[in-house]
């Protein structure tokens, strides 16, 4: 029964109270309404209530409702191109409502470029930076959980401002399809893709749920140098590789023009005895056990320099524990030389001098020589003083990377 007259439901709530004896005329309008005037559904729905242990006190249901959810004329079929903020600062009463989660998964504006593709493109060309291409989906709930998770994070976040572009396109907008069908992205969204801004050239791309700690690793190979110098190492490259064929090609013509003019005296140099190599064979001098001596002592020498108070930092303290409180704890990620990255958790309260203390302990006995500590900041960088006396939460150290140099 999907609607009732008055009549029908003064004579569906008598009947309701002849079943039910001893009820008011109150509780049979309440359980007729929340089952839309169906009596045997209102009954059943009573007697499912009766079973609280407080048999005085009977929970009343809520009034059913009907509502349209996704109505056709809600749809919205535009062909121009609508950038993250204008999605999350709608002012409409549909956005009003959802204020709450909206926010909970809202980017921070401040890290994206605000503009077109080719806007941010020659703007990564002209400030040396990579472009990243952030392609998203209002559909895909893993869109949301990474504006939320992957971009506010505090290491990724200073990563991007130092080094990169980031620039956010959804799908059903028309440069988010010109990015999918270019870049030939067959994978659902979310996708962060790394543009070289000089060539247009895809060099990474990432899917799905992306991880900070390994987003961040893959971002730190492209942090040592910009575009124009990858760019040129590249034609510097194929340069040098270019004139290695071209000598090559050189010297081989050489030697047989060398062979062609000397004719029958290679030939003879061929036929010389193995007891005249023997003779002519020159023999290497002995210095004698002097040379020695000194030689071992250098060694020693050296050994003693790189063991100098130079190199006394003070003792590692023990890493904070996963349960330690996050509010007091900061990560640091360091670059050594050869490529190697480690991570690393200290107190914020810590000097900073046992960040020095850290990179000496992962580094090899041969590598053990003077170095310094540079911080990747926002379109510089900055050489760290071993003798400040600060904590990592006053040096600004926390949540940021560090790259080992040699002097």
């Amino acid at each position: 029964m999907e609607s009732a007259t008055s009549a029908n439901q003064l004579q569906l709530i008598s009947s309701f109270l002849d079943i039910t004896v001893g009820q008011s005329a109150e509780i049979a309008l309440q359980f007729l309404k929340a089952t839309n005037w169906h009596l045997e559904d209102a009954i059943n729905l009573f007697l499912i209530a009766r079973r609280n242990p407080n048999p005085e006190q009977v929970p009343l249901p809520l009034p059913s409702m009907m509502d349209t959810l996704y109505d056709s004329s809600m749809r919205r079929n535009t062909s121009v191109a609508v950038s993250p903020e204008d999605i999350w600062d709608s002012t409409s009463e549909e956005s009003e409502s959802d204020s709450r989660l909206s926010s909970l998964y809202r980017p921070p504006p401040s890290l994206f470029f605000h503009g077109s593709f080719e806007d941010a493109k020659a703007s990564s060309y002209r400030e040396d930076l990579w472009l990243l291409v952030n392609l998203q989906s209002t559909t895909e709930f893993a869109s949301h959980l990474l504006n939320r998770d992957l971009w506010p994070n505090d290491a990724v976040f200073q990563a991007i401002r130092s080094s990169f572009i980031l620039w956010q396109v959804y799908d059903h907008t028309n440069e988010g399809q010109k990015i999918s069908t270019f870049y030939n992205i067959d994978f659902a969204p979310p996708v962060v893709l790394l543009i070289d801004p000089i060539t247009g050239q895809k060099m990474r791309m990432w899917s799905g749920m992306i991880e900070p700690q390994g987003f961040l690793e893959d971002l730190m190979k492209y942090m040592d140098a910009g575009p124009h110098e990858h760019v040129a190492s590249l034609t510097s490259n194929k340069r040098i590789k270019t004139e290695k064929i071209s000598f090559s090609s050189n010297n081989a013509d050489d030697q047989v023009d060398m062979a062609t003019f000397w004719g029958d005296d290679i030939e003879e140099e061929k036929t010389v005895t193995k007891d005249e190599k023997e003779e002519n064979r020159v023999m290497a001098p002995s210095w004698g056990q002097e040379f020695e001596d000194i030689k071992t002592l250098s060694d020693h020498e050296e050994e003693t320099c790189l063991s100098s108070d130079l190199f006394e930092f003070p003792v590692l303290t023990e890493e904070p524990k996963e349960d330690c409180d996050r509010s007091i704890v900061c990560s640091l990620c360091v670059r050594f030389p050869d490529g190697r990255r480690k991570q690393r958790k200290f107190l914020k309260s810590e000097p900073i001098q046992l960040l020095w203390s850290f990179c000496y302990s992962h580094m090899e006995e041969s590598e053990k020589k003077a170095f310094k500590l540079v911080q990747a900041i926002p379109g510089a960088s900055k050489t760290l003083d071993y003798g400040a006396k600060v904590s990592f939460d006053h040096s600004g150290l926390a949540n940021s990377m560090i790259s080992v140099t040699w002097e």
